[in-house]
């Protein structure tokens, strides 16, 4: 029995120590303490590390002095930063010349409508009791370009009137719309109207009229009394989409079965994983009719590629009749990011088709920033780093999403190996992948080897028992 508890002493010693040696990223994975939580929220932000990022590009500027222009620079996303960034590009950075770190805004443009609020200023305020509540805006700025309007009133369950108009003097009121404010309840159902929208208008004073709810104007007990408490007016502005298209390369056509029926099949590559919504495809035959399917390329549970389907926003079918002009077909679905995507085509009894061309399509990736002064030229983007965190700079927050000038459209050099990179340490388990077996065959030897013990001592004292 002695033996025994010698034999398990030394398997929970090695057991400890087993447990003991983890992994190099589970080793910063331990709770901060209350003391050192404060101190951590008192400290500075550490600066980063330039030889964390693998991989580097030169910004430049158009040549010649162009400040004047904008104060604005920007620059598109091409395939090198996706090909080694991390998916959402949130380990992007910029660095000056000097060292220093340039705040910068990635923004994707995608077709989008932004409000942007106009100042004013109220006067003639009229709310007699009963009668019909007026409000008189003059604009701030000159020239102002405004088509909506927010209209906020005080009380619930009302249908009142609304009149808005415009002037140049303040004097000579055109109308701009008239309709009902709105804030009904029915069936746990709310049904509430206080924007209104209109053709754009440059008038520089606008008028507010609101009439109390008919229906309740006539009793004394419940009389409509309400007050104007807001009104907002803006320009709505219907940005349109910018993208960036990326060529691919079509593999050779491979037979295969769709729909059970025969059919073709191609591979198209990017060359990157990038983001595409949509796909551009030529083909050079001049007349067919077919239902054909896209999927796009991951990686399943197991670590191998895999497709997924892609669902189009359009029907299926492509058509080309006789006569028609030759031209591509375009696909469109929910934005991915892929390298590969396969085109399935069912051909049945006809001949396979014969691509051309194929070409992907995304809102672009845009990179912004304040031209840099000439002292800190170039500028370097960075990315290839896991680890980086979302910078989010009050740079990007505070910049509007219609910008008050167009950028200056600067260039991007070919993605290139940092020189001063310097790689994170392999963990534990990756340096010495033999320690885990070594360690769990010991134990299983040690176990053995108590279990034998154990044997042996039961097996005595039956015997002993027994005579």
């Amino acid at each position: 029995m002695l033996k025994a508890r010698s034999f398990l002493a030394k398997c929970a010693t090695a057991v400890s120590v087993l447990t003991a040696t983890v992994p190099g990223w589970a080793q910063h994975q331990t709770l901060p303490t209350d003391a050192e939580s404060e101190v951590s929220a008192d400290a500075e932000v550490l600066p980063e590390n330039p030889a964390d990022w693998q991989y580097q590009a030169t910004l430049a500027p158009p040549a010649g002095d162009v400040s004047a222009s904008s104060d604005l620079l920007d620059v598109f996303g091409p395939a090198d930063v996706f090909r080694h960034s991390r998916d959402d590009l949130s380990d992007l950075r910029l660095d000056a010349a000097d060292g220093s770190s340039i705040p910068f805004a990635l923004r994707t443009l995608a077709a989008r409508t932004v409000l942007e609020q106009l100042p004013t200023s109220e006067f003639n305020r009229s709310e007699p009791e009963g009668g019909v509540h007026e409000v008189t805006l003059e604009f701030s700025g000159d020239d102002p370009t405004h088509n909506q309007v927010v209209v906020e009133t005080s009380g619930e369950e009302f249908r009142r009137s609304v009149v808005i108009a415009g002037s140049d003097d303040g004097k000579d009121w055109k109308l701009l719309v008239e309709s009902q404010l709105l804030n009904l309840t029915a069936e746990e159902k709310s049904l509430i109207r206080k924007s209104f929208r209109y053709r754009e208008s440059r008038h520089q004073f606008l008028r507010v009229q609101v009439t109390p709810d008919p229906q309740r104007t006539s009793s004394q007990s419940d009389k409509d009394a309400f007050t104007i408490d807001s009104v907002q007016v803006s320009r709505e502005i219907a940005l349109p989409a910018e993208l960036v298209t990326t060529e691919a390369v079509i593999s050779s056509r491979e037979p295969t079965r769709q729909y059970g029926s025969p059919g073709s099949r191609w591979i198209m590559d990017f060359g990157a994983k990038i983001p595409v919504d949509r796909l551009e495809v030529a083909i050079k035959d001049r007349e067919f009719a077919r239902d054909v399917s896209l999927e796009a390329e991951t990686v399943n549970l197991l670590g191998q590629p895999d497709f997924y389907p892609v669902v189009f926003n359009e029907n299926s079918t492509w058509q080309r009749q006789q006569g028609d002009s030759p031209g591509t077909f375009t696909v469109t679905f929910a934005e991915v990011r892929s390298r590969r995507f396969r085109l399935t085509v069912a051909d049945y009894r006809n001949k396979p088709l014969t691509l051309t061309s194929a070409k992907g399509s995304a809102p672009a990736r845009q990179i912004v920033l304040q031209c840099p002064e000439t002292g800190k030229l170039p500028v370097i983007l960075r990315f290839g780093n896991p680890e980086a965190e979302s910078p989010r700079y009050d740079f990007a927050r505070n910049l509007p999403e219609a910008l008050p000038t167009t950028p200056i459209r600067g260039s991007l050099g070919s993605a290139r190996t940092n020189p001063g990179y310097t790689a994170p340490p392999r963990p534990f388990t990756e340096r010495y992948p033999w320690f885990i077996y070594v360690a769990l065959s010991s134990v299983s030897l040690a176990l053995g080897a108590v279990v034998m013990n154990l044997s042996r001592a039961a097996i005595a004292v039956h015997d002993a028992a027994d005579g």
